[in-house]
This record gives C-alpha cells, structure tokens and sequence, in this order.
C-alpha cells in the first residue's frame, strides 16, 4: 500500500500543519497561565502539593492536546485514535521497544561511568498518579501527531509526511522544555521512531507503548528525569547522571546525551532497512473513503 492511497493536496497538508502548530502554541503557553492565575486565587492552606499539582497542569494541558487531536481527526475525516489490528499485541511490542531503547541508553551512560545511584521515594500513591499522568502524555502525543497530523501528511507527502511529524514532534518539545542541540534531535528520531511505528502497524498502538513505557521507565523506575534529583511522583530507583553532558550529565539528562542517540539509531536501523510487509489498509469511513 502506498503512503500516498487516497492523497492529500499539499496545500490542504500545509494548512493542517499550520493548524497543528497554532494550536501547540496556544495550548503549552495559555494552559499554564490559566492555571498558575486560578491557582494564585487559593488560600495558601488550601494549595496542592506539588504531585498534586503537576497532575492538575498536565491533566489540563494533555487532555486540551488530546481532544484537539480527537477533533482534527474528526474534520480531517479519520480516526485520530485508531489503534490498528491486533492492538493488544501492537501495545505489547511498543512497550517492549520503549523498554529496550531506554535502557540500552541507561546501560551505555552506565559504561561511561556517568551514573550515581541514590535513594528512591516508593510511594504508591505518588507512583501510581504519576504512571496516569505519563499515560495521558503519550497517549495524547500520540494521537495528536500519529493520529491526526502524520496521516494527513503522509497522504499528501508521503514519507516525508512522517520526517515532518517528527520535526513538529520535536518542535513541540523545544517549546516546552528542551534546549540542548542533541535533545532536539533526539526527540526528531524519538518522533520518527513512534511514527515509523504507527505507520508500518496501521495504528497507533504500537506508538503509545513505546512512547508510554520510555518515558515511565526513564521518570518513574529509574528515576533518570529530572536530573539530579527526583520528580514530584517519586521513583523506585535514583540515577543520576553527572560529569559529560554528552552522555547524560547535564540538567537534561539523557535527553541532552548521545547515549539516547545510539540508542535510537538501534530501534530505528531495522524499521528503516526492512521493508514493511502487510501493511495494514485503512479502515473506510461512513463515506468509503480511506480512513487511516
């Protein structure tokens, strides 16, 4: 099947590429200060701790990220939240492939004699908010950029299609928090990874296992992000990396190192070499149209 089946115009493509991006913007710059303005009106005794209180921002923020992806699935005539076939077992394989990458990543900051293990904080509590909290995240990345946008841009595009995704992927990072050169082109291949996934699998199952399971493993097992230190959720163990930001020792972690690199470039080397098989056709939609 051919990326192009029932192609977009360019045009149309730029223009929901525009949107996509307007709306990124809106939501990672307004949502918290909306937020921070409510949340200045509480009494001082009645204020959320900080777990509590990055649920709150994130809870907002991803799930505006989410029904914006819903709906431009909706006017761009797809399902933006199309699993694909057989998505238990898709789930399944991304989360394995998420679980690989990031500790290969761990293991090659490990050889560099970067990491210094500390006290973790097990709290179930904490942990288990924590684990909704990451869900959400990529669950609405994933619907947003591999199930709404890359299917409209690979229809008018092909390939390139999912390469822009991933670009808007990382884009949207950069404004969010990344800075390093290296962190930016970790999340384009972190991006063109989830992509090549939803498209060789027809769905985006496959992209939110792997996507769910890096960050989990990376924030709420290793403790990796944030670095040094821990998040407000806690985690089973504390690694922090130190010494060369090169493999991990800035405040960016292994985002910022090419550990994640390598690391990427191994789970991306087979998808990019061996053609897909079987891909998947799209669903047709009430109209008989092609719905990816």
């Amino acid at each position: 099947m051919s990326l192009r089946e029932n192609g977009t115009s360019p045009i149309v493509a730029i223009a929901v590429l525009l949107a996509a991006a307007a709306t990124c913007a809106i939501i990672l710059l307004g949502a918290p200060r909306v937020l921070t303005a409510l949340l200045s009106g509480l009494p001082t005794g009645d204020a959320p701790n900080a777990a509590v209180d990055e649920a709150i921002a994130s809870s907002i923020v991803f799930g505006l990220l989410l029904a914006a992806g819903l709906a431009g699935g909706k006017l761009s005539r797809h399902n933006a939240a199309r699993l694909g076939p057989r998505a238990g077992l898709r789930l399944v394989l991304g989360a394995s492939i998420g679980f690989v990458g990031l500790f290969v990543a761990a293991a090659l900051a490990a050889l560099a004699g970067l990491v210094r293990p500390s006290a973790g904080s097990v709290l179930l509590g904490p942990l288990l908010g924590g684990t909704a909290v990451i869900a959400l995240q990529a669950t609405s990345e994933e619907v947003f950029f591999r199930g709404w946008l890359q299917p409209v841009l690979t229809r008018a595009w092909g390939f390139l299609g999912i390469l822009v995704t991933a670009a808007a992927f990382a884009a949207l990072h950069l404004i969010a928090a990344a800075g390093a050169a290296v962190s930016v082109l970790n999340l384009f291949l972190g991006g063109l990874l989830f992509g090549l996934l939803a498209d060789r699998y027809g769905g985006i199952a496959s992209a939110i296992g792997a996507h769910f399971t890096w960050n989990w493993a990376e924030q709420l097992l290793l403790g990796l992000d944030p670095n040094p230190g821990l998040g407000s959720f806690g985690a089973v163990a504390n690694l922090d990396l130190v010494g060369s930001r090169w493999w991990g020792g800035s405040a960016e972690g292994l985002n910022a190192s090419v550990a994640m690199t390598f690391a990427l470039a191994i789970l991306l080397a087979p998808l990019l070499i061996v053609p897909a098989r079987n891909r998947p056709l799209p669903e047709p939609n009430r109209r008989g149209r092609a719905a990816s």
